[in-house]
């Protein structure tokens, strides 16, 4: 059955004149007489009853223009949609989000204050806790966390603008026993594993933070590689190994989980909440950008 079938169908049946039917749809009449043929044999159905003098509809042929008196104008209105949708998709900025409490909320927000001066532009956010389903989406740009400035090596490719940052925590499960202590320092983690995010990560910022730590008289030798927060999370409240984190990072903070500043309070470092995006595409999106540097720059 085709569209075109169901479009003869639906002429001849209201017009109840084949003649007057076959030229309203600019085809001949014997193209509309072979389409009705074809489609009551496909049905096996008699949807006309002919004579010489008149045509009528059988009460199936009436049932079928009954329900399918609409359909015209459904696919009609359906590619108009599926057109305007796809003019919409054209000038729609996706952004991805790490799925992290604190910077979901903080991209929704900062998303609806641009909104609210410029109304026109529309948004998608989709929210990634392992590298290949933020990579598989091809965003516009992607707003994340750099834990050390290795962002600064992306300049020659992406657009990279720090919005924010977050204080750096050793963490580990209050199964540990370093978890009793007030205060901890590096040295304390001695024979550790490192548990880690994101092994293929673009800016590599994990693993050159294990690097470097592995570096001060061999501390942290051995390190686990996780494809998503909830994965390393449950490792972490196992006691399988150390993370450094900040609280907006994890679901259970203060009830399994037990966090130090890093490297103390007076001296606490931060991470870096970024947004990356591709300097060839900035082109379609540089109102925002020009937002986005005037707030935070």
């Amino acid at each position: 059955m085709t569209i075109h079938q169901i479009e003869c169908f639906l002429e001849a049946a209201k017009t109840l004149n084949f003649t007057e039917a076959a030229s309203r749809l600019y085809i001949s009449q014997q193209g509309l007489s072979r389409q009705i043929a074809s489609l009551e044999k496909e049905l096996e159905l008699r949807l006309f009853d002919r004579t010489t003098r008149d045509v009528r509809l059988t009460r199936s042929g009436e049932l079928l223009l009954w329900r399918w008196k609409d359909i015209p104008a459904e696919i009609k209105d359906s590619v108009d949609m599926a057109r305007e949708e796809g003019e919409r998709a054209k000038s729609r900025i996706n952004l991805a989000v790490v799925g992290m409490n604190g910077i979901i909320e903080r991209a929704g927000s900062l998303l609806a204050d641009y909104m609210a001066i410029d109304p026109d532009t529309e948004f998608e956010i989709n929210e990634f806790t392992c590298i290949k389903d933020m990579t598989n989406g091809n965003p516009d740009l992607m707003m994340t966390v750099s834990f050390l400035p290795t962002h600064e090596q992306l300049r020659e490719r992406y657009g990279v603008l720090c919005i924010g940052k977050l204080p750096l925590y050793y963490v580990l499960s209050r199964k540990n026993p370093l978890a009793e202590k007030e205060t901890i320092t590096i040295e304390d983690f001695k024979g550790e594993t490192m548990l880690c995010l994101y092994k293929n990560f673009f800016a590599g910022a994990e693993m050159q933070l294990f690097e470097l730590l592995s570096r001060q008289e061999h501390i942290l030798q051995k390190a686990r590689f996780f494809e998503n927060v909830n994965s390393l999370e449950l490792a972490l409240i196992a006691n399988e190994g150390i993370h450094i984190g900040f609280k907006e990072f994890y679901h259970n903070y203060g009830e399994r989980l037990k966090m130090f500043p890093l490297p103390n309070k007076e001296n606490q470092v931060s991470a870096n909440v970024i947004v990356v995006w591709r300097k060839e595409n900035e082109k379609r999106f540089e109102n925002f950008i020009k937002y986005l540097k005037k707030l935070y720059n």
